[in-house]
């Protein structure tokens, strides 16, 4: 009743080492090219640097694809750090997909019975073999309580937790050696690797997590009535199984599910900016991951937010420097956008007048608020142009912990927005709510 469930041998863990070395001395390689033609002691062939690059990037994703755990993790965390990695790697590793084949049914009933201490049919009434989503580091089952409510629940893959050791072993000697010929800092990059990936394995933390947002999101009572966070059931979840309430329902994207629920997009899109925009600006903490799979239209039409395994908190100071940001942005303030940047020590004085005149290009009529359709439609070549010039002055530009994270959070939001209701402007979404709680009052219901 009570086995270990089956792990990755030593042998194997050791080919998995022994792989991943094989890349890093690959991008070595590639990476002592790279600053001996940035200092003239050797040149490349247009185009070569690039190709090279880009076939790295390839070769990755098909080792991630094949050895999966962390490796899927580590690249799509990787692939949203574009002031660290060249455009080329970053956009193979967005081709990353978290999505596996399922592990056998007896090896997820020995993990879930060696963490309950009890026989699976003990645990719960029933509990589907057949997975609902299955993903790197674990998968998730239907199943029901003794007290007939219907749950979900989540299972780290047996001994997924050695593979993401030697995944992180090898990215942790990789950093370090090109720390040594980088002005980026690769080790913050390892950090927030590891920080996430240790998150995403500790099914108690994701549990807290969305106790925390639902309390969080309650302080609203618009936001509390209109959006759903599962339940967490304590007495059937540890480190790693987690049991939550089901929260029946479909996609936010599925156009004919969410029509038969009567739900409406518009509105949809509005709830989730609300609910996201309250974690990100007013709370601190928040949800990574929200992509059209974890946002769900309930059965009585109410918007329901799942899985808080990638989950970020962002200090008091980086708060303050995002809701003046904003500030300016609704206000079309560069002046005051490049002051917050500053003091919070993003940039260096010298750069202030560049950022300044970045932002007045940004702010211009022609870019401003636009729909996503008008966004589609837009001539880039040209903005591009009229960036480059003034990108080339900014010397010095330092991400905050968490900002990273924070970025992908919104930009998965936008998009979703972009799919959903494409003529939607955002200010209409957000600047009534955010001029309300930034400035200090309360959120209008």
């Amino acid at each position: 009743m009570q086995r270990e469930a089956s792990a990755p041998s030593p042998a194997a863990l050791a080919v998995r080492f022994s792989v991943l070395l094989g890349l890093i001395l690959r991008a070595a390689g590639i990476w002592l090219l790279i600053v001996l033609d940035g200092r003239g002691w050797w040149r490349a062939r247009p185009g070569q640097l690039t190709a090279r690059q880009q076939r790295f990037a390839r070769r990755f994703v098909a080792v991630a694809n094949r050895y999966k755990g962390g490796l899927i993790k580590l690249g799509q965390v990787a692939s949203l750090r574009v002031d660290v990695f060249p455009e080329e790697v970053s956009a193979e590793l967005e081709r990353l997909q978290d999505r596996v084949e399922a592990h056998p049914f007896r090896e997820i009933r020995q993990q879930v019975e060696a963490e309950l201490g009890v026989s699976l049919e003990q645990a719960f009434v029933s509990f589907d073999p057949e997975p609902l989503a299955s993903a790197s580091l674990g998968q998730v089952h239907r199943g029901q309580l003794d007290t007939g409510e219907e749950v979900a629940v989540k299972v780290l893959y047996p001994g997924v937790e050695r593979s993401v050791a030697v995944d992180l072993a090898a990215a942790r000697l990789a950093f370090g050696l090109f720390n040594l010929v980088t002005v980026a800092d690769l080790r913050q990059v390892h950090r927030e690797l590891e920080e996430s990936l240790r998150g995403e394995m500790d099914y108690v933390r994701e549990g807290r997590a969305a106790e925390e947002v639902g309390r969080n999101l309650g302080r609203d009572p618009a936001v509390a009535e209109r959006v759903r966070i599962p339940r967490i059931h304590w007495e059937t979840t540890r480190s790693r199984v987690l049991t939550m309430e089901f929260l029946e329902g479909c996609k936010i994207n599925d156009s004919a599910g969410v029509a038969a629920r009567g739900g409406d997009p518009n509105e949809l899109v509005t709830w989730a900016t609300r609910a996201f925009l309250h974690m990100m600006f007013r709370d601190g903490f928040f949800h990574c991951d929200p992509h059209p799979g974890n946002l769900l239209v309930c059965e009585d039409g109410r918007l329901g937010i799942i899985d808080f395994g990638m989950n970020k908190r962002i200090r008091p100071e980086v708060i303050a420097m995002l809701r003046e940001s904003l500030l300016a942005t609704v206000s079309q303030d560069p002046e005051r956008y490049a002051k917050a940047l500053l003091e919070a020590d993003m940039i260096d004085a010298r750069d202030h007048e560049a950022v300044v005149e970045i932002l007045r290009i940004s702010f211009a009529p022609e870019y401003w608020n636009l729909t996503p359709k008008e966004v589609s439609e837009l001539d880039f070549g040209v903005f591009i142009r009229r960036m480059r010039a003034q990108l080339k002055r900014v010397r010095s530009f330092r991400l905050p912990d968490g900002l990273v994270m924070w970025s992908r959070a919104l930009s998965l939001l936008l998009g979703i927005a972009a799919e959903l209701a494409p003529g939607i402007r955002p200010l209409e979404v957000v600047g009534p709510y955010v001029m309300g709680f930034l400035a200090g009052g309360e959120a209008p219901a």
